[in-house]
């Protein structure tokens, strides 16, 4: 369609808001409400436009005023973000109207609005506060007292509440109804007495922080970065969470050698522009109690601390008289593709047949997995044994999309639909299109319109049509009447072994299924052939080997012999080694790891202050120089020509939001059962940062006005 924005013709999708239409034109709009992947409702009233449409006659010809249509525009301004754009329509954004408009919702808006600025956490990413500067008067007219409320009101461990500094916009009340489908946030009182509150108990554990996020102002704060620095004192690294196997885009903030902030950065292939809380304030291990320095055991028999190069001659020392290949290698499954390679290549170059990952699963698909958008667009999915709260939080996310009628929101050159005016608020579900069977109650559960605890392996034999339970026999009628189904499988499937891959291929044809990997990585690394071989010990039997390198993994255990441990932390693994090697985490890595769909994902590497820990790559370089060998692969560069070799990808070039490519086969082993588990020990702050807390309270205290 052709609109007319500010005296120059357009061409634009049909259904456009007049908010992105002036947003495509290169304009700019000033707006508070309004988020991507939430409904526009209009409530902030900063995003005025004039606009205006030709009519046409009884006959359908249009009136004409001289030889162009005539344009009747709306009285007053209007809401751009509610106003759809349609065939011939003008929209003026910089008219003095529309100026003086703008300035005048900026002046109510600022009018009991607090001058925190100073000590505001969002100061210098405070939307308010830009655009105060471009469309505010920059004076005000009102001198009376301002409106008081609470200023450090908690809603949950991890998310503070600034009363005063809400304009009520209504982004987090929305986003809880919409995304999550929690209605556990909404509006109390009216006029000048409205204030957000919660149920009680505060907000759930999931995916709260995200509204932190989206909060316009520094009323939502995230209480683990609280006070920790402003915007422009941080190092921002654009990586890649590697908490689970979904690969969730985020932003990993350091300042002064501390990780102290992780925020969510948007990739509108994986988890569009959300986290899960996990993600977001599970980061504190990686700046608490970290290994700096090797660790070697004494005559005494007391680990002490030493240098790399004293580190390198214990090793050698404590292989004497054994051969390399009595080196069993076993890393963690949140290894990059790079220290896969890496470890893949030391094995072959000692001769160790003992060279293993966990957690994984004993079998894998080897066929292609949907995407998340794919799932996002099923009309049928059914999740079998997988709790997805502890496994791949966000996938929640994606079929609570689908439920909503998986409307993915428009893109335009200026990035994602800012008001999608497809998406509602408060949209109908589709529960009946959702069945979840798991041993125990989930989250998911709750939003399904049919859920069991029937035994994994009889629903699979149920849904190939080999009858089951009501609850059963009703999956299979819906498998049997979408046309999109995805079956989503989690541990109580993969953990099963060979038995659950022989029922799943008995599906029809038509069904996706998303198997949801052990860890982060186990997905990528399961193509580097890094399982046992011959005579070679699995991970669980690390208790047999003559000596072991243990990297980032905390079985409780050592090797029979000789073994060294490569950790950030010093684990109750790490204290009975013989030599410990300190390494880095996920949030100071470069590399690549593959999510659950098959994405290879680029991780970058935050200023996070470690010391002398090294990844696995040059860990294996110095373990390799004490056996007296010389590897290939000694850095990041090599391991990715390397791959590059095997792959046929350029690694160091992959795009922000990742790709998907054919890896080729899959190597498999039997594996211990795995029990996934999201949040780790020592992911919580060891001393949380006290602040003065107010007690609750349900209305404002008055002001002078």
């Amino acid at each position: 369609m052709k609109v007319n924005i500010d005296g120059r013709e357009h061409d634009l999708p049909a259904g456009t808001s007049a908010l992105d239409a002036v947003f495509a034109s290169g304009g700019d709009v000033p707006y508070f409400c309004a988020n991507t992947y939430l409904s526009p409702v209009g409530a902030c009233r900063m995003c005025l436009v004039e606009a205006g449409t030709p009519r046409k006659n009884p006959d359908g010809t249009f009136i004409m005023e001289g030889d162009a249509p005539k344009i009747f525009w709306f009285p007053k301004p209007m809401a751009s973000c509610t106003l759809q754009a349609t065939e011939g329509m003008h929209i003026r954004s910089t008219s003095e109207a529309v100026k003086k408009g703008q300035a005048g919702m900026m002046e109510f808006t600022l009018l009991n609005h607090p001058l925190d600025c100073p000590t505001c956490d969002k100061g210098g990413a405070c939307e308010l506060q830009d655009r105060a500067y471009e469309y505010g008067y920059g004076a005000s007219r009102f001198g009376f007292d301002r409106r008081h409320a609470d200023k450090h009101y908690p809603l949950s461990e991890h998310v503070i509440l600034d009363q005063e500094r809400c304009i009520h916009c209504k982004r987090c009340v929305r986003y809880f109804e919409e995304v999550p489908g929690q209605e556990v946030l909404d509006f109390i009182e009216r006029g000048g007495h409205t204030f957000i509150d919660t149920q009680e108990g505060g907000l759930p554990e999931g995916f709260s922080g995200n509204i932190t996020d989206i909060c316009p102002v520094g009323a939502l704060l995230d209480n683990v970065a609280r006070f920790r620095g402003r915007n422009w004192e941080y190092d921002h690294a654009a990586t890649t969470c590697t908490l689970c196997p979904v690969g969730c885009s985020i932003t990993a903030d350091a300042r002064g050698g501390r990780l102290e902030r992780v925020v969510a950065r948007e990739n509108r292939e994986v988890n569009e522009t959300w986290i899960c809380d996990a993600g977001r304030f599970g980061h504190v291990f990686a700046s608490e109690n970290r290994l700096t320095v090797p660790l070697v055991r004494n005559a005494d028999g007391v680990l002490e601390e030493a240098g790399w190069d004293a580190a390198i001659t214990a090793i050698r020392v404590g292989m004497d008289g054994m051969d390399s290949a009595d080196l069993a290698l076993y890393i963690s499954a949140d290894s990059t593709l790079e220290e896969g390679i890496a470890a893949a290549a030391f094995a072959t170059l000692s001769g160790s047949e003992s060279v293993d990952f966990a957690p994984r699963y004993p079998v894998s698909l080897n066929s292609q997995p949907p995407t998340l958008t794919e799932l996002a667009q099923a009309d049928a999915v059914i999740v079998i044994g997988a709790d997805l709260e502890q496994e791949a939080p966000v996938v929640e996310l994606r079929i609570q999309e689908m439920l909503r009628g998986g409307l993915l929101p428009a893109e335009f050159a200026h990035g994602t639909a800012i008001a999608d005016l497809r998406l509602v608020e408060r949209p109908a579900r589709k529960r009946e299109r959702l069945a979840v069977f798991h041993s125990q109650v989930t989250r998911l559960a709750g939003q399904a319109g049919l859920s069991g605890h029937d035994p994994v392996q009889s629903v699979l034999e149920g849904l190939s049509g080999k009858g089951g339970s009501e609850a059963v026999r009703q999956a299979a009628e819906l498998l049997a009447q979408a046309e999109r189904p995805i079956i989503v499988v989690g541990a109580e499937v993969l953990n099963l072994g060979e038995s659950a891959l022989k029922l799943l291929r008995t599906l029809p044809a038509k069904v996706a299924v998303l198997a949801i990997p052990a860890a982060a990585n186990s997905n990528g690394l399961g193509h580097l052939n890094l399982v046992p071989v011959g005579t070679g010990l699995g991970y669980g039997q690390l208790g047999r080997a003559k000596a072991a390198l243990i990297s980032r993994l905390d079985p409780g255990q050592r090797a029979a012999g000789f073994t060294i441990v490569h950790d950030s932390h010093l684990t109750a693994t790490a204290k009975l080694a013989d030599v410990v090697l300190p390494a880095v985490t996920g949030y100071e890595k470069k590399g690549t790891v593959v999510n659950l769909e098959g994405r290879l994902l680029p991780l970058a590497q935050a200023a996070i202050e470690a010391g002398e820990s090294a990844d696995l790559i040059r860990t294996l370089a110095a373990v390799a120089e004490a056996l007296g060998v010389k590897t290939r692969v000694r850095g990041l560069r090599s391991a990715q020509t390397l791959l590059t070799e095997r792959f046929g990808l350029d690694f160091a070039a992959l795009p922000e939001r990742g790709l998907i490519a054919p890896l080729g086969a899959r190597y498999d082993a039997p594996a211990e059962p795995v029990t996934p588990l999201l949040w780790k020990p020592n992911m919580r702050r060891s001393e949380p940062v006290t602040l003065p807390m107010a007690q609750p309270t349900s209305s404002f205290v008055s002001g002078d006005d």
